[in-house]
């Protein structure tokens, strides 16, 4: 979690586009004194993740069918959650827009992305299993990703990213990999691109990055000691020289750098309004790619722009 409060108390949070409900719950879990509220289109998804939750015994959370850019979920929210979900938003944009609308003053919103570097071969893929299935996005579709050999494997966006035990699961990822007919993945200067002069947004920046079987948080502006959680650069490069190269790079450069390196195929972002970044932990401030004009009482725009 990236907000300095480890509590949440209080906190009213929407994790948009909860599918199966696995990290609603798992967070629902770990911070019992916030409110969560899951939405997804998936009635099917819907109903996996009541079982899940009723399981568990968890009564701070409600599930809502619902579409990003529908109607209710007024909030406003303090945290919103988005996994995985802006790939197939028919404007990513527009989706962003209307999550915005909905944070709270000082809310945060948190989004992992598919990379584009990392998820190449499986938009070859995709192409693949669209011409041999006709385009069907049913069982017809489903059973050519099987014949294929295709599948999400345990793993591929990072430790803990594995599919439950229900086969229902890994269903619902095999389709949404390989079926679904909007598929886009971002690199990080992209994403943070999309909340530009988004209202109620003040700042965009990187938190983690994933790859298949691992992960680790970022640290750009090296704001926390040295951990084995934290990508290090001598993670990317062993030569003294390219090391201090690196090192003399602006923070959007270094990102660049990064994703180039390490083909990744995810990553995470946190967005939110001006005041919010004091919320945050420190290395958020170091890991900013973007920062949105804002507009001071007076009508005079303050300093800051995109970049």
């Amino acid at each position: 979690m990236v907000a300095r409060d480890k509590t949440l108390a209080g906190k009213r949070v929407l994790d948009a586009g909860c599918g199966t409900g696995h990290q609603l719950l798992g967070l629902a879990s770990q911070y019992p004194k916030a409110h969560f509220t899951g939405m997804d289109l998936s009635r099917s998804s819907l109903d996996v993740a009541e079982e899940l939750r009723e399981r568990n015994g968890l009564t701070n959370v409600e599930l809502v069918r619902g579409a990003i850019g529908g109607d209710g979920f007024e909030g406003p929210y303090d945290l919103i959650v988005m996994t995985g979900v802006l790939h197939c938003l028919d404007d990513p944009r527009a989706g962003l827009a209307w999550l915005a609308e909905r944070l709270s003053p000082g809310g945060l919103m948190y989004l992992w992305l598919f990379h584009s570097f990392g998820e190449h071969q499986r938009l070859i893929d995709r192409e693949l299993v669209r011409l041999l299935s006709g385009g069907d996005t049913g069982e017809e579709g489903l059973s050519v990703v099987h014949r294929l050999g295709f599948g999400r494997s345990a793993g591929r966006y990072g430790t803990g990213t594995a599919p439950g035990a229900d086969p229902r699961d890994q269903d619902v990822l095999d389709a949404d990999a390989y079926l679904h007919p909007v598929m886009r993945t971002h690199r990080f200067g992209d994403a943070a691109r999309l909340f530009e002069g988004l209202d109620g947004i003040g700042w965009v920046a990187l938190n983690g990055v994933n790859w298949d079987g691992g992960g680790k948080i970022l640290d750009l502006g090296h704001r926390h000691p040295a951990s084995p959680v934290f990508l290090s650069d001598a993670d990317l490069f062993d030569d003294e020289e390219l090391l201090a190269r690196y090192a003399g790079l602006g923070v959007a450069e270094r990102a660049a750098v990064m994703e180039l390196r390490l083909a990744p195929t995810g990553f995470t972002i946190v967005a939110g309004a001006p005041e919010a970044e004091r919320l945050c932990e420190s290395r958020i401030s170091g890991n900013v790619l973007l920062r949105n004009r804002t507009t001071a009482p007076d009508g005079l725009a303050e300093p800051g722009g995109g970049g």
